[in-house]
């Protein structure tokens, strides 16, 4: 009898457990779903999110956005997600087909297109001289918008609304966006980088690795985030706030640490680091190929190599995502060091202290090498 009278009790509490999970599912869903296509990017939104909403990475840190193809899961992460943060087709052209077709349900934020940004034009790969200019700062606190020196036309100021003519290149420069890593086109054929023109389009979009862009991203990401979802805008802006803050004293840092090394030449695998570099004033000499899934052809090795023999250039930076031996080749005799950039952070866990560990990492790697060579 006992157990009789309790199940009544017994339904109703099940009942009201019912109830309660139907309530809370819609606030739930009401959540907007946020991605952000890489790891840097992925920093500095879940930074500005803070506890209000979780942002997934959609690129894993392991892997380069250059020519990468999506799995399955992550292909319904896109096709899910409310709000995507990406960079561009100039860096992450596999998505281009993607976000089009989402569009129309989706929030998608192009930092190179739909952000006011101060851009810098793509170089070729090679040999670059009479390209560095400190200017009247000591390099630091450029924001990427004053005098570059004596980069081509770079002293233009290029912002993300003049939609970089009509998309027109939109990296294909490339032979097709599924090429491996290191160089080979749909055919399995080496694809070479040996011209002029600029395989990411006429902008470098590597624009994470500059703390003047990456406060402009955070300003503007702020308000989109807080338009997206206004019961949380006050929370996102005080967020903004301490990301800005932290972002000026780890700026400051990296100055002073990198200002022994200002006049130290040196050349990179892969053409990524002209924001970090015109940020801190640093002295780049060349690189070895501007887009990696294309190889460079014989005789731009056989220009570096002459450049390197020349003997004043400290260091040629290589990458973990991509094997050090042509860098090895190249560098093969000459004096000139080995060292390791990171520009995206293939071993960084992710996080809203992701792109701080990045930067120092950069700033790490730079007098890791070049302290050795003196000034």
């Amino acid at each position: 009898m006992r157990s009789a009278a309790r199940r009544p009790t017994f339904l109703a509490l099940l009942l009201a457990l019912a109830f309660l999970v139907t309530v809370a599912m819609p606030a739930q869903a009401d959540s907007p779903r946020i991605v952000a296509s890489i790891l840097p990017i992925h920093s500095l939104v879940a930074a500005l999110a803070g506890d209000t909403h979780e942002v997934e990475l959609l690129v894993p840190a392991s892997a380069s956005p250059h020519g990468y193809s999506m799995r399955p899961s992550e292909a319904r992460r896109l096709q899910q997600a409310d709000l995507v943060v990406w960079v561009g087709p100039e860096l992450e052209g596999f998505l281009e087909r993607s976000l089009h077709g989402i569009a129309d349900r989706a929030t998608v934020i192009s930092l190179m297109h739909d952000l006011e940004l101060d851009l810098l034009e793509g170089r070729t790969g090679g040999v670059w001289e009479g390209h560095h200019d400190h200017g009247d700062d000591g390099g630091h606190g450029h924001d990427d918008h004053g005098d570059h020196g004596d980069h081509g036309d770079h002293g233009h100021d290029h912002h993300a609304h003049d939609d970089h003519n009509g998309h027109a290149d939109h990296a294909h420069d490339h032979d097709a966006h599924d090429h491996d890593a290191h160089g080979s086109d749909n055919h399995g054929h080496a694809a070479h980088d040996d011209g002029h023109g600029h395989a990411h389009g006429d902008y470098d979009s590597h624009l994470w690795l500059s703390p003047g862009v990456a406060r402009a991203i955070v300003e503007q990401l702020a308000e989109r985030l807080a338009e997206l979802d206004p019961e949380q805008a006050a929370t996102i802006r005080d967020n903004r706030d301490g990301l800005l803050q932290r972002i000026d004293e780890m700026d400051a840092r990296i100055a002073e640490q990198l200002a022994p090394v200002r006049d130290q030449r040196f050349m990179v695998f892969h053409d990524a680091y002209q924001y970090f570099e015109q940020h801190y004033g640093l002295n780049a000499a060349g690189s070895i190929s501007v887009d990696p899934s294309r190889m460079p052809g014989a005789r731009r090795l056989s220009e570096l190599r002459g450049r390197l023999a020349q003997g004043d250039v400290a260091c040629l930076f290589t990458e973990p995502q991509f094997r050090p031996a042509l860098a090895e080749t190249v560098a093969e005799g000459t004096g000139t060091r080995l060292g390791m950039l990171d520009p995206i952070g293939a071993e960084l866990e992710p996080g809203p202290d992701a792109w701080f560990l990045l930067m120092q990492g950069m700033a790490d790697g730079f007098t890791d090498c070049m302290a050795h060579n003196g000034s």
